[in-house]
């Protein structure tokens, strides 16, 4: 029995992330606040009260005089003579110019001290509740130690949240890459793995699901393989037989050859022969492609190859009331399976011609071109339509009423195609005023 797998949900997954979120805020909070407290012991700073004490002793008992405050004065101050003349201040620039303002008003803030000395002198001193570094170098170069401070804290809970969310993105992102090698794999039909676990309950219920339609697939097919191996196998022994009485056929066309015949019988009997050495090659080459073989490519004259399609077809025109047309100006030699290159053209010649009407024409035309070679093929039916153009070389379609399809089976062209594929060419169709183009250019 499989052991149970364990699994949380995805909200309990979200809440435990929300908990450690919260409590690394609250050790920054704590860790920040014992390290304000060290600085506090050390005098790295001066609490935000410290200045309001330094003004009430600076001014405490109503001096006559004014006594310079040391550096470690906070508050800002300026002293005026009785002509509104600075006689000293700790601040320059537009502080100073607002402390001058306010020499001639009557109404302070609340954190605004005036005070006017025995011989004259006044005093204006505005100051801030907040703390400030204790070193002089440092207060004046950073802005206040209050607001540093509190930044800092604000950062590292930025810093909390940022390094948090990273940590549960890429954990969850990690599972969700498990759905991706799984549709990976199903894509490729690489049906015999195990579907990987989570840990993440609706995740695992997602890939179970995953699971259901691998299995499905992976019976689907197993059926249909085994299918089409019982029904290869079927064709396969339908062909081998096929031999015998094609053999039969063949052996009683040559003891008719060693009779004396009239020259139309033996034209006739003869054409029995090739047709029946034709179709006992078609059988080796199915019997052939059944066990997995493949044609190999050999070098071959091209006009002699030209030579046998016209040869091949010849009979088939002849039946037809069909007329053929011929020029073969191929020459040299290509490196090309010529079995399935006849049987490719020969459909394509064969096409024609049962398109053609009684006494009507094929022109079949052998050219060299540039960089190649190209057999063309015309009749004299109806030409293509315009969905022939487009799909007459796919698989089994049969679309085309313009040129009869009814007791077609949707191959011929199709498999004209796919062996100019294989010898790197192309087929063209087209039309002219007379009737269907077929142009295979190699």
């Amino acid at each position: 029995m499989a052991k149970k797998r364990r699994s949380v949900s995805l909200s309990f997954v979200l809440l435990r992330f929300g908990i450690i979120m919260v409590g690394c805020m609250l050790l920054c909070c704590l860790l920040w606040y014992v390290l304000f407290i060290r600085l506090v012991k050390i005098g790295f700073f001066y609490n935000s009260y410290t200045s309001t004490r330094q003004i009430e002793q600076m001014l405490a008992g109503d001096p006559e005089t004014f006594v310079s405050p040391g550096d470690d004065f906070l508050a800002e101050y300026a002293l005026f003579d009785q002509n509104g003349k600075v006689l000293e201040s700790n601040i320059k620039g537009r502080k100073l110019e607002k402390l001058t303002s306010l020499l001639y008003e009557d109404a302070y803030n609340m954190r605004v001290a005036k005070h006017t000395y025995g011989d004259g002198s006044t005093i204006i001193i505005r100051y801030y509740f907040r703390s400030e570094f204790a070193n002089p170098v440092l207060r004046s170069a950073l802005p206040p130690f209050e607001y540093m401070w509190l930044a800092s804290l604000g950062a590292a809970l930025v810093l909390c949240l940022l390094f948090n969310t990273l940590w549960l993105r890429k954990r969850l992102a990690a599972k969700l890459k498990l759905f991706g090698e799984v549709s990976r794999k199903v894509g490729e039909q690489e049906l015999d793995f195990t579907i990987p676990y989570a840990g993440i309950r609706e995740y695992d219920q997602a890939l179970d699901a995953m699971e259901h339609m691998r299995d499905a697939l992976y019976n689907s097919l197993s059926s249909q393989w085994a299918a089409q191996q019982e029904r290869e196998a079927e064709i396969a022994a339908l062909a081998h037989d096929l031999k015998t009485p094609l053999t039969l056929v063949g052996g009683n066309a040559e003891l008719l050859l060693d009779e004396e015949l009239p020259e139309s019988s033996r034209r006739m009997v003869e054409t029995i022969a090739t047709s029946n050495e034709r179709a006992r090659q078609y059988v080796t080459s199915f019997l052939e492609a059944s066990a997995g073989e493949e044609e190999a490519f050999k070098s071959n004259s091209l006009s002699e190859l030209f030579d046998q399609l016209i040869s091949n077809t010849t009979a088939i025109a002849e039946s037809r009331g069909v007329c053929m047309k011929v020029q073969n100006d191929l020459n040299g030699f290509a490196n090309i399976q010529k079995d399935h290159l006849l049987r490719a053209l020969g459909n394509v010649v064969q096409n024609a011609i049962e398109h053609s009407p009684v006494g009507g024409n094929v022109y079949l035309t052998g050219s060299m071109a540039d960089g190649g070679w190209q057999v063309t093929v015309c009749d004299e039916g109806p030409g293509f339509s315009k969905a022939a153009l487009q799909h007459a070389t796919e698989r089994l379609w049969r679309g085309d009423t313009a040129r009869g399809a009814d007791g077609h089976n949707g191959l011929g062209l199709w498999f004209a195609a796919q062996v100019v594929k294989t010898h790197e060419g192309q087929l063209y169709l087209s039309n002219t005023k007379s009737g269907g183009v077929v142009t295979v250019k190699l």
